[in-house]
């Protein structure tokens, strides 16, 4: 008998925070998210789906909102239940409705079902026309139905899983506003805008494939090579004039350390490398960069284990004002998360 006061005393009680207006905790659950263009996950407590479990109020105002619902982050690869790939999939087209007209932030990881491509990059295709920040990891057969105008997409990334594959049907018109483009183990780069890109990142790419289009990439300002074997032929040929910023990385054992010899950069303001790059003298391979493009270094980032001493460095390079080593992390890693902010 006690139950049913008690009961009618909560029901009438205001939550303070239920008294706010509409606008301003929509306002709030704009800030839960991730700065856009990160993307937050499907599910879980770092996804805007969480806002609609608390109450009845909160759950209209988080579906009235579609800023909460343009930018999402999935991976499929990892299921191996097709329950839960299923889940995901109306998930994604939930999110596609919900964000009503915004521009799209997404990262999408794409397997098959049953031989057929994935239902939800079909999905994500419908909508390409409000892409502006996409990340896709795709089997090599997928890549080739990235086809149409995408009139706002900024950024691009393609990581293909195989070799064998046709590169889509586009043109230039297709990407008016493209500037940022990641190729991982994407060898096919040619219906791409390349010339109006500002960054540029190639992963794991063979220089028959990398070095056209470098040297089609006339208004580069920062360029990441993770992983990518030089052209000893190639000396010098690479003329960069506009860039600004060089990221050279290796992630397994391999020599590339004659990668900056292909380079001329008069506009070179900041060298991000491996130290196992710059070999025992690190003089005997910067030097002829600096030299040879007449640019003034102002930062130079040195990551991992050096066969020579910061003092012997900072010596050798005295005019260089900034010079950071740090080998406390996985330059991989660290590889990864600069390549994608442009």
């Amino acid at each position: 008998m006690e139950l049913f006061p008690c009961q009618q005393r909560l029901d009438a009680y205001k939550y303070p925070v239920l008294t706010l207006p509409n606008e301003l905790t929509s306002e709030i659950f704009d800030h839960f998210l991730p700065r856009y263009p990160d993307c937050p996950p499907l599910s879980g407590l770092k996804s805007p789906t969480i806002l609609t479990y608390i109450c009845r109020k909160w759950r209209e105002i988080a579906l009235a909102n579609p800023k909460l619902w343009r930018a999402f982050s999935t991976d499929y690869t990892s299921s191996s239940k097709h329950l839960k790939q299923a889940e995901q999939i109306r998930a994604v087209r939930t999110w596609l409705e919900r964000s009503g007209f915004h521009p799209l932030s997404i990262q999408l990881a794409i397997s098959y079902i049953n031989e057929a491509p994935n239902e939800a990059f079909v999905a994500i295709l419908l909508h390409r026309q409000r892409w502006q920040h996409v990340h896709l990891d795709l089997a090599a057969e997928e890549v080739d139905l990235i086809k149409g105008p995408m009139p706002l997409l900024e950024s691009l990334t393609i990581e293909v899983d195989g070799m064998d594959y046709t590169h889509p049907v586009t043109t230039a018109n297709d990407f008016p506003r493209l500037r940022a483009v990641t190729l991982d183990n994407a060898d096919h780069w040619n219906w791409l805008p390349i010339s109006q890109l500002t960054s540029l990142t190639f992963e794991d790419v063979e220089p028959a494939s990398y070095l056209p289009a470098l040297l089609s990439a006339v208004n580069l300002i920062r360029l990441n090579l993770v992983d990518c074997y030089p052209d000893v032929a190639s000396q010098g040929s690479i003329v960069l004039h506009r860039l600004k910023t060089l990221v050279v990385v290796k992630s397994h054992p391999s020599n590339i350390s004659q990668i900056l010899e292909m380079f001329t950069l008069p506009a070179l303001r900041t060298l991000h490398i491996s130290a196992e790059l710059l070999g025992q003298d690190p003089s005997s391979s910067l030097t002829p960069l600096i030299t040879r493009s007449g640019c003034q270094l102002q930062e130079v980032l040195i990551a991992g284990a050096s066969d020579f001493s910061e003092e012997s460095f900072r010596a050798a390079f005295p005019s260089i004002p900034n010079i950071t080593f740090d080998g406390r992390y996985s330059w991989y890693t660290k590889a990864r998360r600069l390549r994608d902010t442009f």
